[in-house]
């Protein structure tokens, strides 16, 4: 997110505390749905702050946010969406290697620090037995990994690109949605027996610094990756 896009967000989040509950309620659903919109951040934003200006001044009139963009919103914000500029492939391909970064690095570290292998080297150092400065990588943590990324992008795509679906529809899929739910949940879990089972199964072992500093690096690649892009 450069400068720009950082400080049309600030001056929208205050914008936004002005709103009344059910205007709030109907512009966090069309922000939650051009959160996922093939559109730059700046366009996002831009979006953002004109509805805010639209919204806040239909308030002061003593109107709702209907009066100004219908009861439609998921209509009008795919009207707004395709009047704009897409990402450009090179932009998508950076967002994806700058979140991959990120959680990777989340993930690594978390990884590390409860490791079996970290908790044992810590117990050894305060009763100064031998280190071990190796970790072992096992197929269950890879597919742990794998699972939770997947699992991530699926739940935030799900959550936002259906947030304007009425209770109505909700019920009439909700048969639909419980079979959807269960075959999931069964994958998931013959995932997890699948991990279980596998998981004593070590590919390798790295040197615990080594993984410590491939952790940081991942994390400063994410950093000098996002600066590149406020350029």
């Amino acid at each position: 997110m450069n400068t720009k896009t950082k400080a049309l967000n600030r001056k929208n989040n205050e914008l936004d505390r002005r709103l009344n509950k059910e205007n709030n309620d109907a512009m966090t659903d069309m922000v939650c749905y051009l959160r996922v919109a093939n559109i730059s951040d700046y366009n996002q934003e831009l979006v953002r702050h004109d509805l805010l200006q639209m919204v806040l001044s239909a308030q002061e009139r003593g109107e709702n946010i209907e009066a100004v963009i219908g009861g439609d919103y998921r209509s009008f914000c795919d009207e707004v969406i395709a009047a704009l500029p897409p990402k450009s492939f090179k932009e998508r391909v950076l967002d994806f290697i700058d979140t991959l970064l990120l959680c990777t690095s989340i993930l690594g570290a978390i990884g590390i620090v409860f490791s079996k292998e970290t908790i044992e080297f810590i117990r050894s150092a305060v009763t100064g037995q031998p280190l071990n400065f190796r970790i072992s990588i096992s197929i269950g943590s890879l597919l742990i990994y794998f699972i939770i990324l997947t699992a991530s992008f699926l739940i935030v795509r799900f959550i936002c690109k259906n947030s304007f679906r009425k209770e109505k529809e909700q019920n009439q899929r909700k048969g639909r949605n419980s079979l959807i739910g269960g075959s999931v949940g069964g994958g998931v879990m013959a995932v997890f027996l699948l991990t279980w089972r596998l998981g004593g199964q070590t590919i390798f072992t790295v040197n615990i610094l080594a993984a410590g500093l491939l952790v940081l690096g991942l994390y400063l690649c994410h950093i000098l990756l996002q600066k590149y892009l406020a350029a």
